[in-house]
């Protein structure tokens, strides 16, 4: 059984066409079409029924496509442990922007003598989906995210978690001689906020949604130092998690805790290697 069978097969599979995969693929459809049947004949079973509308699966290429990703993600474990040297192993750690640029640096630089032989490489992303898919894929082995949003069947520890407060520029009246406003406050308000792939958006939205009321934006944009930014040129206000203090710089942003709406971010480490969930734990907790 070879891999570039099991990649033809499962890309026939999810695109329901020998056509469209072989576009994706960039082969041509006799090629796709002898790397699937050398793939029947290895298992033994017939995998898709042909039509004129395309291609489904059989119940064996039901059973097959379930442990497709299994089996791709322990051939990417095997391929990063036979290439690692001995004296050194990297760790790709998957999150969100806010997370990757205040949190994780400050817990890697504070790691000790234990990691020094360890690599540490960080893909960054807005979408929960996306990394995910990579950690799939083998691309990722450990995420760093929200995962109450969205389910998965992989191990989660979690790591900490953090309240969302309103971040408005000095001027703005819920700004002026208030050190906290209320839900009631600002529940009609229009707000800059992230991508609604990304957690801070979903999480802000379900509680909104469970308050009955509709989460209004006035602007969405994909970096959380560009929100501050507007914020900071007084171009609108924001709900944040608490976390984007740490790179306040400018006198002009006021941050305020809001009552009544006492949603919180629980960042856990997400792995499908349960043993690299304890260890990449333990290393945050040092």
């Amino acid at each position: 059984m070879r891999i570039d069978w099991l990649i033809a097969f499962q890309t026939t599979a999810e695109l329901r066409s020998l056509t469209k995969a072989s576009e994706v693929l960039h082969l041509s459809q006799p090629a796709l079409g002898k790397q699937i049947r050398s793939l029947e004949r290895d298992v033994n079973a017939q995998l898709f029924l042909r039509s004129a509308t395309g291609v489904a699966l059989t119940p064996e290429g039901e059973i097959l496509l379930r442990y497709i990703p299994k089996i791709l993600y322990q051939v990417q474990q095997l391929r990063k442990e036979i290439t690692s040297s001995e004296q050194s192993k990297t760790i790709t750690i998957g999150s969100w922007p806010s997370i990757s640029t205040f949190y994780l640096p400050r817990k890697l630089a504070q790691l000790n003598s234990r990691t020094r032989d360890i690599k540490f490489n960080i893909k960054i992303s807005h979408s929960f989906t996306e990394l995910i898919d990579r950690l799939e894929q083998g691309d990722i082995d450990v995420i760093l995210c929200d995962d109450t949003v969205l389910s998965h069947p992989y191990t989660s520890a979690p790591l900490f978690t953090e309240a969302f407060q309103l971040f408005v520029h000095a001027s703005h009246p819920l700004a002026q001689e208030k050190s906290t406003v209320s839900f009631e406050q600002i529940k009609h308000e229009s707000f800059v906020t992230l991508p609604s792939t990304c957690d801070i958006r979903l999480l802000i939205e379900q509680g909104f949604k469970q308050r009955n009321t509709q989460f209004n934006v006035s602007t969405e944009l994909e970096f959380g130092q560009s929100i501050l930014g507007f914020i900071s040129a007084n171009l609108g206000k924001s709900i944040l998690p608490t976390i984007f203090k740490e790179s306040l710089h400018s006198e002009m942003i006021r941050v305020l805790p809001i009552t009544g709406f006492n949603i919180q971010r629980k960042i856990s480490l997400i792995a499908q290697d349960e043993a690299l969930v304890e260890k990449m734990y333990t290393f945050m907790h040092e």
